[in-house]
């Protein structure tokens, strides 16, 4: 198969863990002879550059304003940056179909990224499957190129112009009209498919095809180094993460267990530094220094060796995740996982059997559910156990592109019938 790929954002230079369970994808489809090639933004490397199969040739974009396109008094001005902002993305995508020369699109992320790149992948008379790990979809139509030529104007002049504008664009072939047909769509879980049908985004066709992790590289820990104290966390040291619930919960436990404390260490960078110098002030101000380690970012293929460090994984997010790659990838490792059950979690987790779940922002729950494990050595090892086998069983990252594979074979194969 030929595949080009549409994303945001593409390891080294990224922000979360959808944009990893993109490369996974990536490379494990070369790796079984696929010609895939990855378009994407110039995130982390400031200006255009082709890497091997990676074009890092599309602009981020600051995100859209809140005023309707008929109200804004500069419309003029606005229009024409949208324009040759418009006309610059296009162009580089359709570089990129003819570089690339692929049998399918595959649609990943596009917050940040213009729509009129999806509508235009779905006009090249290509199959476009759409690969959906978080919420963008229910989001697209906030996009100022959509609203400029979607917006109701009163003033026939205006509406004359916009006509007029639309059929000299098409010319060149620069997309106008957004609307997406969405033919096909790959979720990462079935919360999301349920979120996108509930805000009137249904596909034509759809398939639940959960992340999947190498169970060679995160490998299970057989036997838990002594009394499991030693915790962790791994992500965005964000708000929205609910990591101030972690500090509370090791406050609790430092309260209630002075003779034998755990520590905490904190894997993650953040794209709120001030945030997280407010939760390293908190630590403090709490005397949980000796505690709490914040470790910083920790690169990916280091992450094996930080799980086998630890016994506990806490992940308080406060967010509705659409899956997490951290809890399975804690869970593949060995790692016991005390989190919220948020978003598309409950699909992978159950309480008690692979893991320990509390609700958001109770750290009281959240510390008892550490100081269970800590206290019940054939809990901590039952949990371990069948947190291992639900990633070997559901959620391994070769079955995940099994399942892929033959879906985007199926669709460029019917397309050719």
């Amino acid at each position: 198969m030929r595949v080009l790929v549409l994303s945001n954002f593409y390891p080294p230079h990224f922000v979360g863990g959808y944009e990893l369970g993109c490369s996974a994808v990536v490379e494990g489809l070369r790796a079984r002879g696929h010609d895939v090639r990855v378009l994407t933004s110039t995130y982390g490397v400031g200006s255009r550059r082709t890497e091997g199969h990676v074009y890092r040739w599309l602009d981020l974009e600051a995100g859209s304003t809140a005023a309707s396109a008929a109200a804004a008094p500069s419309l003029p001005r606005r229009a024409a940056a949208l324009l040759r902002r418009e006309a610059r993305q296009q162009r580089a995508f359709a570089s990129a179909v003819r570089r690339a020369r692929p049998e399918l699109v595959y649609v990943w992320n596009m917050a940040q990224l213009p729509i009129s790149l999806a509508a235009l992948a779905e006009r090249t008379g290509l199959p476009v499957c759409y690969f959906i790990s978080d919420r963008w979809l229910t989001r697209w139509e906030g996009d100022e190129w959509h609203q400029l030529w979607s917006a109701r104007f009163r003033n026939p002049a205006w509406r004359a112009a916009r006509r007029a504008a639309g059929l000299a664009l098409s010319l060149p072939g620069l997309v106008t009209r957004t609307a997406l047909a969405l033919p096909h769509a790959h979720f990462v879980s079935d919360y999301l498919r349920r979120d996108a049908a509930l805000a009137g985004q249904v596909p034509r066709a759809s398939d639940v095809i959960h992340w999947g992790v190498d169970v060679e590289k995160f490998s299970y820990r057989r036997e838990a180094a002594g009394r499991p104290a030693r915790l962790l966390y791994v992500g965005q040291v964000t708000a929205q993460k609910g990591f101030r619930t972690a500090i509370e919960a090791v406050r609790l436990l430092a309260e209630g267990r002075a003779g034998a404390p755990p520590k905490l260490t904190v894997a993650g960078g953040s794209v709120t530094p001030g945030f997280t110098e407010e939760m390293r002030g908190l630590a403090s101000a709490y005397g949980l220094d000796p505690h709490v380690e914040f470790a910083g970012f920790v690169a990916h293929e280091r992450l094996p060796e930080v799980y086998a460090a630890h016994d506990i994984l806490i992940f308080p997010s406060l967010f509705e995740e659409a899956l997490t790659i951290t809890t399975l990838e804690a869970m593949a490792c060995g790692v016991a996982v005390v989190s919220t059950a948020t978003g598309g979690n409950p699909e992978v987790m159950r309480h008690g059997f692979n893991a320990l779940t509390f609700e958001k922002e109770d750290a009281r729950a959240c510390a008892a559910h550490v100081a269970r494990l800590m206290d019940d050595p054939a809990l901590f090892a039952r949990l371990r156990a069948n947190a291992r086998r639900t990633v070997e069983e559901g959620f391994e990252i070769g079955k995940m592109i099994d399942r892929l594979e033959r879906s985007l074979r199926e669709q460029i194969g019917s397309h050719k019938i």
